[in-house]
């Protein structure tokens, strides 16, 4: 008599065009491996079709995790999407194949040895996110149009400084510098370039804006100070929900303003420095509230960086306890659904970071 398991451990290694499902058993041994196109149909007969009462599945976090994701969730008793920078059993095997990586993915989660990457259900609050990228890359492509053309300028002995010369009241100045006409006609190409890259972000704008229009907390978290109409709309966005992190340590991780500390046998291994691994937006949010306050040197910011200075006497640490704490506001303000309260802010302590 032929004993069918009960437990299936899955990983799913999934591509655009191709996907990879590999079953373990509850003793960790191979069972199956099955190739299929990457169709909805294709995905959910092979999954329904493994005869057993309990499925396990992971697969790592991709664009397709999400959608791969919300299908077959219904289908087993667990769905994990995992970090998969942290899979080192698959990213650094020298001998890469989908079918060993499938099976490693099973064989990860039947060891509980994976991270899990939080995934969004709520389909609004995606579109956010994409808002918000797409927002973020606008800026990104202006910018470089603009390092181009102040690089152009420089490589023939002109050193623009300000904006003049991106505005169309100063460009002409500028480009009757230029000794050559071939010159000229490469810079008003990138002026071209550039003139469509600030419609685009200006456009890109508005519909960060009209898509923030669905959730309050947006308005709300303008009432904290130095965090701006894009600085609130972008922190929602990328958050997308408070409770996902159940630490305020966790929220600064994936913030980039956690320390990472290395340690071997309880020495030290390098310097103390902030943890790379995270969101540099969310970052940079809290750096331009920081700045805000330190222009207007005025305001319960500006107390709490001069407290922290004084508490470590290290401008840098009193500026990064400063960033953290506009992000703790922020995600409080949020939690609990209030304004932003000066007096609160004001008896706080330095968070020593």
């Amino acid at each position: 008599m032929i004993l069918i398991p009960s437990i299936a451990w899955l990983g799913l290694d999934a591509h655009s065009r191709n996907c990879v499902l590999a079953q373990l058993d509850d003793q960790g041994n191979e069972i199956n491996h099955w190739r299929f196109p990457t169709d909805p149909r294709q995905l959910l007969k092979h999954v329904q079709a493994i005869p057993v009462t309990v499925k396990h599945l992971m697969l790592e976090e991709s664009n397709l995790a999400r959608w791969i994701a919300q299908l077959l969730n219904p289908h087993v008793q667990q769905l994990i999407v995992c970090d998969a920078r942290r899979n080192r059993l698959i990213s650094q095997d020298a001998h890469k194949h989908d079918r060993r990586d499938a099976f490693a993915l099973a064989r990860l989660l039947r060891l509980n040895e994976f991270k899990p990457v939080w995934q969004p259900t709520d389909d609004q609050r995606v579109l956010f996110k994409r808002a918000a990228q797409a927002y973020e890359k606008s800026v990104l492509r202006q910018t470089r149009l603009k390092l181009q053309l102040k690089s152009l300028f420089q490589h023939w002995g002109f050193f623009p400084t300000g904006a003049t010369v991106f505005s169309p009241a100063g460009r002409a100045t500028w480009l009757k510098q230029l000794p050559y006409d071939a010159l000229r006609f490469q810079a008003l190409l990138l002026y071209e370039l550039l003139d469509q890259a600030l419609a685009a972000q200006a456009q890109a704008r508005r519909l960060l804006c009209q898509a923030g229009r669905l959730f309050p907390e947006v308005q709300r978290l303008r009432t904290a100070p130095g965090v701006g109409l894009v600085g609130a709309h972008l922190f929602v966005a990328y958050v997308q929900d408070p409770h996902r992190f159940a630490k305020f340590s966790r929220l600064t991780k994936y913030c980039r303003l956690a320390i990472r500390d290395r340690t071997s046998d309880n020495k030290p291994l390098g310097f103390k420095q902030l943890d790379r691994q995270g969101n540099g937006v969310l970052k940079a949010i809290s750096y331009r509230a920081f700045l805000q306050a330190t222009k207007r040197r005025c305001g319960p910011l500006w107390d709490f960086y001069q407290a922290s200075l004084r508490h470590t006497g290290s401008i840098t640490h009193a500026r990064l306890n400063t960033q953290r704490k506009i992000l703790l506001v922020l995600w409080t303000l949020w939690l609990n659904g209030e304004d932003f309260d000066p007096n609160k802010f004001s008896h706080s302590q330095p968070i020593d970071g």
